[in-house]
């Protein structure tokens, strides 16, 4: 597995667990800040990324787009695409994009 596709599915992983952060605060109507996970392709991360669910879920609309601590991105499969203190908004091309479109056919990519 390459670099693209083990990042990949690192990313999978951070992704399923902020949209079930992003899920239960709109089921309980919250619009608090949350502690979303960074969802950068390194294995051992664990940061995370104070933001509102609203704010978040605008983000990932984008079948691209991800959240990630500023620092923690990768040139060679993403482009920063917002820059927003703490944190850069990252969008995925090249191999890693075909990744998610394997991964997920769908429109929005979600586990």
């Amino acid at each position: 597995m390459n670099f693209a596709q083990r990042a990949a599915r690192n990313e999978e992983i951070f992704r399923g667990v902020n949209e079930r952060i992003a899920e239960g605060a709109e089921k309980y109507g919250t619009t608090a800040r949350h502690p979303f996970h960074c969802e950068c392709g390194q294995g051992m991360c664990f940061g995370t990324i104070d933001m509102a669910p609203d704010e978040y879920e605008q983000i990932v609309a984008e079948r691209y787009r991800f959240v990630v601590i500023a620092g923690h991105e990768h040139p060679q499969i993403e482009r920063v695409v917002d820059r927003r203190g703490a944190f850069v908004v990252v969008e995925k091309v090249g191999e890693a994009r075909e990744q998610i479109d394997r991964d997920h056919p769908q429109q929005r990519h979600s586990t």
